[in-house]
């Protein structure tokens, strides 16, 4: 909220005169928070698997925690576990039905699903999620059933361990997050407080807040795939023989999301850590500055992962010119931006991604003026 109204001028000329108060009104351009957190952490190629997660449901349905609100949200996520299943046991049942041949495009068919969704903001690290659920549940349901070799009870302890880790991980995180909001509440109002909250705001303390929403997210998601692989693994329509081949497709699926790679990551040399990503993503929720002209600089290695930008020169998609996006990867060797498309200058759930060569982007805001390139084909 507090970078919404700072990077807008009728905004922060409402904020320096009446304050807080000020923005009664000014605040129906704003994105809204349901909307910021699925941008983030959601996308139509997770939809299928992860429904709406929780906590955009709560940020969309309004301040009200009435008891008939809250009845209305568990039932919508009992909607999304029902919905993810019958998803799910749908994109399974050709190797639970097919042969040799029929199981390994299968296979190849989810290791595609899973480089695609791989290339979203945080692609990787959600499939990676996804993934690692998947195998779990599998393997408990595979091993289930001989006990004596210890192998599901290995399997259900590590299960019990990793879900204590995310719960750990989510509430430090929330910690972390809830220090730093209290920092910014605790500056005031006015042109000094103004210039304090814009030096607060710089992509660590908003990778703080991101971190806290990523574990939430998390913690959603592997609660919910629980759900949904319970469903899909004890289905009693099927006989046992068909369960144990779904559980088999099932941990076939989840191998080949924890295998995938974002573009990024794909490339030579060292990895971002994820706390870089979290940071490089934050940067793009940034007013530009002058480290922007700097980046312009490096346009050619990756120079713009993390800016806005303004798409221009192409003549195979002409419909694209003028709008704007957001590079949030860099593919050294085809050379090209994975840029999120913007609806205007402000993002949407789900949003499509264009790969882009630098030549057709330029900055969309330098203290300096806009860098022009001159324009080619993607």
């Amino acid at each position: 909220e507090a970078y919404q109204v700072l990077s807008n001028e009728e905004t922060r000329a409402r904020y320096d005169e009446g304050g807080k108060e000020g923005l009664d009104g000014a605040q129906q351009g704003m994105m809204d928070p349901s909307m910021f957190y699925s941008i983030i952490f959601g996308s139509e190629g997770f939809e299928a698997f992860v429904g709406e997660l929780q906590i955009a449901a709560l940020l969309g349905g309004g301040a009200e925690e009435d008891e008939m609100s809250l009845r209305l949200v568990n039932h919508k996520q009992r909607m999304r576990a029902a919905s993810c299943a019958k998803e799910l046991a749908a994109l399974l049942a050709p190797f639970v039905d097919g042969d040799a041949a029929e199981r390994a495009a299968f296979v190849e068919r989810c290791r595609e699903k899973a480089a695609e969704m791989a290339t979203t903001p945080f692609g990787e690290l959600l499939t990676h999620v996804c993934g690692r659920m998947y195998c779990s549940r599998a393997k408990l349901h595979l091993q289930k059933a001989d006990y004596k070799k210890l192998g599901g009870a290995g399997e259900a302890m590590r299960a019990r361990g990793h879900a204590v880790k995310t719960n750990t991980q989510a509430a430090a995180s929330l910690v972390s997050m809830y220090r730093a909001g209290r920092k910014m509440q605790g500056l005031g109002e006015g042109e000094e407080a103004e210039e304090a909250i814009k030096a607060q705001l710089n992509p660590k303390v908003m990778a703080t807040m991101l971190e806290g929403a990523w574990h939430l997210a998390v913690v959603d998601v592997e609660g919910t795939l629980r759900k949904v692989c319970k469903k899909v693994l004890s289905d009693t329509s099927m006989s046992a023989d068909a369960r144990f081949q779904r559980a088999l497709a099932l941990k076939a699926l989840g191998e080949t999301f924890l295998a995938a790679v974002s573009p990024e990551n794909a490339a030579d040399g060292p990895k971002k850590t994820f706390r870089q990503q979290l940071e490089a993503f934050a940067s793009t929720m940034m007013p530009p500055s002058e480290s922007a002209a700097a980046a312009a600089e490096k346009a050619d290695s990756g120079g713009y992962v993390g800016l806005r930008v303004e798409i221009h020169g192409l003549v195979s998609k002409p419909e694209l010119n003028g709008s704007f996006g957001v590079a949030c990867g860099w593919d050294p060797e085809a050379s090209r931006y994975q840029v999120l498309l913007l609806d205007g200058l402000e993002a949407t759930p789900g949003g499509s991604y264009v790969a882009l060569k630098p030549a057709n982007l330029r900055l969309h805001s330098l203290p300096g003026g806009e860098v022009e390139e001159e324009a080619s084909e993607p």
